[in-house]
């Protein structure tokens, strides 16, 4: 059946449609069905702060995940159809022309998804990562000593990630900081978000995670 609304460029902007299909191709789903699961895991590893639980960031939200693939292959609403083909429940590939669009925009997609920071999307609210980050003893250590030199699993706590998770996870949940930071006016974050982006590469527990 062809698309009821003609497939678009991919927008200038993150936003999750656009994201299933690029993860599906970088899951190889041009030339395979995958399994939605391994799916919402690449999803979520391209853009960790879009797909995550509320209260923890280092793990993917189903529901967030399958809403998402709803949306996208939704034919009132979606103008990606055609790009995505459904065998089951649980199985997806990319049709010829769902590969045909992400070969075509390679070149952006992979600005806006190929590892580095994707934003949370603008329904969370960023007043509550700043109460979290303000709760937290690597945050008040900061406010005390002006330092960032508490043990790691302090600062993970903060950032809402874990210890042993990659070094490109540690960034995205910095930078997501950083725009909430921006986005309530909070100084005080801005400065903590910034003194852990310079002081963790010097950090010799930090340098050994994987990249």
């Amino acid at each position: 059946m062809p698309p009821e609304r003609p497939v678009k460029a991919p927008s200038g902007t993150h936003n999750n449609s656009d994201l299933l299909v690029w993860a599906c191709y970088r899951c190889g789903g041009f030339d395979r069905w995958i399994d939605v699961e391994e799916l919402y895991l690449k999803a979520f590893e391209l853009a960790p702060a879009r797909l995550a639980w509320r209260t923890r960031g280092d793990l993917p939200d189903y529901k967030k995940c399958a809403k998402a693939l709803q949306e996208l292959e939704d034919p009132k609403r979606s103008d990606h159809l055609g790009l995505v083909a459904k065998q089951t429940q649980y199985l997806r590939k990319l049709t010829p022309a769902g590969k045909a669009w992400c070969e075509k925009y390679r070149e952006a997609l992979s600005a806006l998804y190929g590892g580095g920071a994707v934003p949370a999307s603008s329904s969370q609210d960023p007043a509550k990562l700043i109460r979290h980050v303000e709760s937290t003893m690597a945050f008040g250590h900061f406010k005390r000593t002006g330092a960032v030199d508490c043990e790691l699993w302090q600062i993970a706590e903060a950032l809402r990630c874990l210890v042993d998770s990659s070094q490109s996870t540690w960034m995205a949940r910095i930078d997501s900081l950083t725009s909430a930071a921006e986005r309530t006016s909070r100084a005080d974050a801005l400065q903590f978000a910034s003194a852990l982006r310079e002081s963790l590469p010097q950090r010799k527990d930090f340098t050994s995670l994987a990249g």
